[in-house]
């Protein structure tokens, strides 16, 4: 079984995830239970949004409704990447600066209306959003723009207050050190006062594997309320109010941090040691680990270049912390992904 899911990582594009997130998991069941009747697409997102309305009362409840939906019969196509956007840039060529000024509000049909387009450029943007909306509703496929959009097209037809929210993804060794641009969605809701942090495309129906070109089913709830101090290990906002945190942390500390695999498990694991993602031979062959972690440690296995090593060294035990070495010295090195307890917790880019 753990071969089977190494193997699974070497081709994870989308994300990397291995395990459910249950802290939703009753109140998702009887949601579930319910959405699962439903028609795996509708011909606009006003349909879909009015047959939620007639099964359940409270906001919070229609929001799981739409995620557990979305998250069911969406599919990630990367084909659908940069559909109709073409045409929506060709049409502002005229503004000099940042094609999408509302952006920085987080919610495009609220921003400040200067010399970019105004009136017109609102007009655009929002046909261009409601094009793709219900394109992904109709045709069940998407990239994180269409899951994103369509998640706040619904809501705003629920009345639930939704933002769209731009910012920089990473769920692969190789995003470690990467410059930081654009390239990823998510929602924010806020019902009752409260924020929620959403992501529907990485808490969708699983992983895309780029051997196979099909996308695996794994539906997870991680991604429906996620803490936002968890959710910042896999999401930098373009602009950091919408990180929800007070605690202030760069792009290049995000850019430079080891890669996260979020799940169930990993709320209970904390890197002490190294705080870089990026681990360098010629400083050291050996590299030193120090971890904390809530639950029994029965086994460490690490992963080189897709190559499993069962960790049998050393293990110290000091105050809770957990302390062992890798041998880095591996022909043409390049990833390194510690499992604990079979799990994977974290990875690595070793130069």
């Amino acid at each position: 079984m753990l071969k089977q899911h190494m193997r699974k990582l070497v081709f994870f594009i989308l994300l990397s995830l291995l395990s459910t997130y249950q802290s939703y998991g009753q109140d998702f069941d009887r949601i579930d239970a319910i959405v699962h009747l439903y028609p795996k697409k509708y011909k606009s997102p006003k349909k879909l949004a009015e047959q939620i309305s007639k099964d359940f009362d409270s906001e919070l409840d229609k929001a799981k409704a739409l995620y557990s939906w979305i998250t069911k019969n969406i599919s990630y196509d990367y084909k659908e990447s940069g559909k109709y956007y073409t045409d929506y840039a060709n049409s502002y060529k005229s503004v000099q600066h940042n094609p999408f000024p509302s952006f920085r509000s987080t919610n495009y049909i609220d921003y400040h209306r200067d010399k970019s387009g105004s009136k017109k450029h609102l007009q655009t943007e929002k046909k261009y959003r409601e094009k793709i909306s219900k394109r992904v509703i109709s045709s069940g496929i998407a990239v994180c723009e269409g899951y994103t959009q369509l998640f706040k097209d619904v809501c705003d037809h629920l009345g639930i207050i939704c933002f769209y929210v731009l910012g920089n993804g990473k769920n692969q060794i190789h995003h470690i050190g990467k410059e930081y641009r654009s390239d990823h969605a998510w929602n924010i809701i806020e019902i009752n006062f409260k924020k929620y942090l959403i992501d529907a495309t990485w808490g969708s129906t699983g992983y895309y594997n780029i051997e196979t070109q099909e996308f695996v089913e794994e539906p997870n709830y991680f991604y429906f309320g996620t803490p936002a101090d968890v959710f910042i290990k896999g999401h930098y906002p373009n602009f950091y109010e919408n990180s929800l945190l007070v605690d202030i942390i760069s792009k290049e500390e995000f850019s430079e941090a080891p890669l996260f695999y979020q799940h169930e498990k990993s709320k209970d694991f904390n890197l002490i040691s190294p705080s870089t993602g990026i681990l360098r031979k010629r400083d050291t062959v050996t590299q030193e680990f120090i971890i904390e972690y809530d639950q029994p440690v029965y086994s460490i296995v690490y992963l080189v270049n897709n190559q499993q090593f069962n960790y049998k060294g050393k293990i110290s035990y000091d105050d809770g912390k957990i302390g062992f070495n890798v041998d880095l010295s591996h022909p043409n090195a390049k990833e390194l992904i510690i499992f604990i307890n079979e799990i994977p917790m974290v990875g690595f880019k070793i130069e």
